[in-house]
């Protein structure tokens, strides 16, 4: 009961001083998501769309997974589809996902028997005020939300293999799903992979966990059905041409097939005569604005680079391969809020790295070590006999097949993929001085 009590106290004092900090950083240094951010979002489709028509416009919805959208359609239903008031209700938002983010991730230090004044350093200066944390809650793309499910989905691994309760078992099945709803990346395959390393722990197949597997597996589905059942296409998003052609450095003998290009022109009846499909609903048929990604004649295109990507890594896999290992170098050696796409207003982290060359140097030196540290330290954790080996597995061969997926078919923004699993950064750091001091006791 003392500890309990000891427990809710930091909790409290680490909610507080967010609090502050955050009214701070703020309302004095101004550090806050843009108000345009969201109009030049390739992930979001037009707020007038949300706000009018939120279900129709979700179900046209191919070029990615649709829980994104349908959170952002709720806000901005909210505010009657005003722009900068649904930029700031997503950036609320973001603040409660870090608080949850602390929660988890305090509980998380616990489980692993770290102590409270540890546990409460650990959270106070790798989530409250790190960089990375602050840059992600102040832009409106949905990595905070993945990062806080994922911290979630760890706390979750550990519970139910200390305890063997069903309720942590669907739990965790229903959290990867949502993952997978918001986040192509987080295939639903995951999940079986959960299910039979799960299942061998129990060495059973019949019992209530194996069925809601079942229940939430084809419910992770349904977005790739539904795309089949509209477009023809079985996907979760419609982008892997156009994102695998900018793995390739614009290697591609078709202009068309470079990631920034907007296609000027219509080719809705080529996708008609392919597909067989009448799409008429608006949100697939957009000629102009930044959610034309989501046009069906992107399919096409999509399509194409597609196939004209996989005949050039065919023709030469090592250059591939070796555009892929480096890509992999360069994005360990980056901080998450190197993002090149969105920053916060007033935050100037990045100014900071990119004028001082040789600080950047000492920096990517820096992070790669650690980097290299980092893996080491979970690789170990994962083939050693201990514990916690079980958790380990899962959580960090997910973290392997996301990072995986992330740098082979996507050319660009790494940063942001590999910051939704921060959580491991802080356990891997956590567990390190807590194995320092234990080694330090002994002697």
């Amino acid at each position: 009961m003392i500890n309990i009590k000891k427990n809710i106290y930091i909790l409290f004092l680490l909610f507080l001083i967010y609090f502050i900090s955050r009214y701070l950083f703020y309302e004095f240094l101004q550090i806050k998501a843009d108000l345009q951010a969201l109009k030049p979002g390739w992930h979001v489709l037009e707020l007038d769309y949300l706000n009018k028509d939120l279900f129709n416009s979700i179900l046209y919805l191919h070029s990615q997974p649709p829980l994104w959208n349908m959170i952002i359609g709720f806000f901005t239903k909210i505010v009657n589809g005003d722009l900068q008031n649904t930029t700031i209700l997503l950036n609320l938002f973001n603040y409660i996902l870090t608080l949850g983010i602390i929660f988890y991730s305090f509980k998380i230090l616990k489980e692993f028997n770290i102590g409270n004044s540890l546990s409460f350093f650990l959270v106070l200066i790798l989530i409250i005020f790190n960089p990375n944390i602050i840059f992600f809650e102040n832009i409106v793309i949905y990595n905070h939300l993945l990062s806080f499910l994922f911290t979630n989905l760890f706390w979750l691994t550990l519970k139910f293999f200390k305890t063997k309760k069903n309720l942590y078992e669907i739990l965790l099945y229903s959290n990867i799903c949502i993952q997978s709803f918001i986040w192509a990346g987080m295939h639903p395959v995951i999940l079986i992979f959960f299910f039979i390393v799960i299942s061998y722990q129990k060495k059973s197949l019949s019992n209530i966990g194996s069925i809601f597997f079942s229940i939430i597996l084809i419910i992770s589905t349904l977005p790739l059905i539904k795309n089949k059942i509209i477009f023809n296409k079985f996907s979760n998003s419609t982008w892997i041409g156009i994102n695998l052609a900018s793995t390739l450095n614009n290697a591609l003998d078709d202009p068309w097939c470079l990631y920034q290009v907007i296609y000027p022109y219509d080719i809705y009846e080529e996708y008609k005569l392919k597909y067989n499909r009448e799409i008429n609903h608006p949100v697939a048929r957009l000629k102009s604005g930044h959610a034309y990604r989501n046009s069906v004649s992107y399919i096409i295109f999509s399509d194409k680079c597609l196939s004209k990507s996989l005949k050039q890594i065919k023709d030469t896999p090592f250059k591939y391969l070796k555009g892929r290992f480096i890509a992999a170098l360069v994005s360990h050696s980056k901080f998450g809020f190197e993002y090149i796409y969105f920053n916060p207003k007033n935050f100037n982290f990045n100014n900071f790295f990119d004028d001082k060359k040789y600080f950047k140097i000492i920096k990517q030196i820096s992070v790669t070590i650690y980097m290299m540290i980092f893996y080491y330290f979970l690789i170990s954790k994962s083939l050693k006999k201990n514990i916690y080996r079980k958790e380990y597995v899962l959580i960090f061969l997910t973290y392997i097949f996301c990072n995986i997926i992330s740098h082979l078919f996507n050319g660009y923004e790494h940063e942001r993929f590999m910051y939704q699993f921060h959580i491991l950064h802080v356990v891997v750091i956590g567990n390190l001085i807590f194995s320092l001091n234990e080694k330090i006791s002994k002697k």
